[in-house]
Parts: C-alpha cells; structure tokens; sequence
C-alpha cells in the first residue's frame, strides 16, 4: 500500500508545476482553517483542525513545514515535516478542493477520504 501511495505522489509530481524546491509554497485558494464541522472553527480543539498556511500545516496535534508542493488543478500534493508528541517524521497528504473552494478533501492513505470545510473566518474565504 505504501509503494501505491508513492507512485501516486510520483505521477501527480511528475506531470503538475512544482514549486521550488528551497520555498515550497501552498497556493492562496487552499490557505486557510478547515474543519469537518463548521461550528469548530476558531477553537482548534476539535480532531479533524486543519491549517494551511503558506510554508505551514497544523493539524490537531501535529504541525510542520512544507518540504515539498505539487499543484495539477484542484489537487495539491504535498511532502510535510511533521511533529508532535516528541516525534518527528515526513508525511505525504493529497489535498483535493472543491471548485466552489467550500470544502477541503484530504488523503494521506491511499483510498481513504476526510472531507473538511473551509471555515468563515479564513483570511482566503471566497
């Protein structure tokens, strides 16, 4: 299952625009709080919390820079350096939005799907 999951991070790096290398980036449509329920934003307690900054991922007990950004579309695949609980390690997650910018689908293992809303009080909210 993991070797699936590199090929598909692979294929999507293989045929997207890639941001460099020293400064990837997340672009400004996908900026911002997400949450699976809308009535969590803000507080950062609930378990699905996710924040996307331009250099930076926080989830609810995890957060880390980008190490690496891949854009085709509506997808974006990123490479993250993750930490929490007094662990570090690298992470890959697919993050699909929806063309309307409302919700966030997220995949980090490969077939299994978390969908999250974007949150009103996101700096990058349509």
């Amino acid at each position: 299952m993991r070797i699936s999951y590199i090929f598909l991070i692979t294929a999507l790096a293989l045929s997207t625009t890639i941001s460099a290398a020293n400064d990837p980036t997340i672009p400004k449509s996908f900026l911002g709080e997400w949450n699976a329920d809308i009535s969590q934003c803000g507080k950062g307690t609930d378990e699905s919390f996710l924040l996307l900054e331009p250099h930076r991922v926080s989830f609810w007990e995890s957060t880390g820079p980008v190490i690496a950004a891949f854009l085709r579309g509506n997808e974006l695949a990123l490479i993250l350096e993750l930490s929490g609980e007094g662990e570090v390690w690298l992470s890959a997650t697919k993050f699909e939005l929806s063309l309307d910018g409302s919700t966030l689908t997220s995949e980090t293992i490969p077939g299994e799907e978390f969908v999250r809303y974007r949150c009103p009080t996101s700096a990058s909210a349509p």
